[in-house]
């Protein structure tokens, strides 16, 4: 069995990878007057025509900019907030703590339009004005540090983000203490940082100490230690220490059970993180079995999942089993389709179709067919 090909689902809490992480439906927020509840694209006429009336109000510049963010439309929402830039700076002063929400949000306009190095000036400016102003030490300079590590971070600039990300939580435990929830964000950015280094004992440390404060924090039944358990399980299996991430993921697996139930698509990808460590740990009857729950759960549609559990399937002598999960996952469109089409034709080697296999094998050397424009 060729264990390596096996995909794990990664859960983690790194905002860098913008993944989605494993949490609960929210119920919907109740609508918030003159926000959420307005229909933008009918209120930008409204507002570009206030502002041809008023083109210094900060009020109306500041809305349309939001408006504009919202739609999309980012290189008009950034001149709208370097034009508030310029009239807040010329009211109150380059230093103004008035300064920091607006270049806040030239920098994430930035970000969006690819701009990182005017992104990383106004954190810059961001930081200083809250250290001279509030002081080195406040909370709100480590939500600056923080924006501006991630920053680095996506750039994979992880030797730069990790002193902003170390500063971050000294100040945080300068506020809050060791052990308060608030630190807990940022200790696991650092760890996806250090990660990222491969200092894998030092993002141990941090993804454990992470963990534990939210288990006493807010009790082993939520879904942030579920999150915080697969963080860490997802770093010994990357360190292929298998044994390490199984109790792990099957805490996580029962935490995600008595929240959401046995049906919910949550559980079947908790489910396929502790099959592949089964089927790692070469425990093929138990990964068998956690793969074709998560497969029940997903009504049979999920490509990784027949992929990792035909794997699973040969591993136990299963060959049959294993060809009727290659049949219906070749059927699916498939992001790298090569691989698993190769291991396809090996199989019907092996059970004697040459014909077949020599056709999957010209098939997963065809380059797919680009979608139509």
């Amino acid at each position: 069995m060729k264990t390596a090909t096996l995909a794990v689902s990664f859960l983690s809490l790194f905002t860098a990878y913008a993944q989605d992480k494993m949490v609960p439906q929210s119920p919907p927020a109740s609508p918030q007057p003159r926000t959420w509840d307005v229909n933008y694209r009918d209120l930008e006429p409204q507002l570009e025509r206030q502002l041809a009336d008023a083109p210094n109000s900060l009020e109306i510049i500041d809305e349309l900019a939001r408006v504009y963010r919202t739609l999309a439309k980012y290189d008009k929402a950034a001149d709208l907030y370097r034009h508030a830039l310029e009239l807040r700076e010329v009211a109150a002063g380059r230093q103004s703590i008035d300064l920091v929400p607006t270049l806040e949000n030239i920098a994430r306009i930035s970000q969006l339009l690819r701009k990182p190095a005017e992104a990383e000036i106004m954190y810059a400016r961001a930081i200083g004005i809250r250290e001279a102003t509030q002081g080195p030490d406040h909370a709100d300079v480590a939500g600056e540090y923080n924006a501006l590590a991630r920053l680095f971070f996506v750039q994979h600039k992880f030797v730069d983000a990790e002193p902003l990300y170390t500063r971050a939580v000294q100040i945080l435990e300068k506020n809050y203490g060791p052990t308060d929830l608030k630190l807990c964000s940022t200790l696991d950015n650092l760890a996806s940082d250090y990660r990222e280094q491969t200092k894998f004992d030092q993002a141990e440390l941090l993804l454990r100490r992470s963990l534990i404060i939210r288990d006493m924090a807010i009790g082993p039944i939520h879904p942030e230690v579920a999150n915080a358990l697969d963080s860490l399980a997802s770093l010994y299996y990357s360190q292929k220490r298998f044994a390490d991430a199984q109790p792990l993921y099957e805490r996580s697996l029962q935490i995600w059970l008595t929240l959401l139930g046995p049906d919910h698509s949550v559980v079947a990808t908790s489910l396929d993180n502790l099959a592949v460590v089964y089927a790692m740990l070469k425990n093929y009857p138990q990964a068998e079995k956690l793969y074709q729950q998560a497969l029940k759960i997903r009504d049979g549609e999920d490509a990784s999942s027949l992929h990792n559990l035909a794997l699973v399937e040969e591993g136990l002598k299963k060959d049959s089993e294993a060809d009727g999960l290659y049949k219906r996952m070749v059927g699916m469109p498939l992001k790298d389709p090569g691989p698993p089409l190769l291991e396809y034709a090996e199989l019907l080697r092996k059970m004697h179709r040459p014909v077949e296999a020599a056709k999957m094998e010209l098939r997963a050397k065809t380059p797919p067919d680009k979608p139509k424009q």
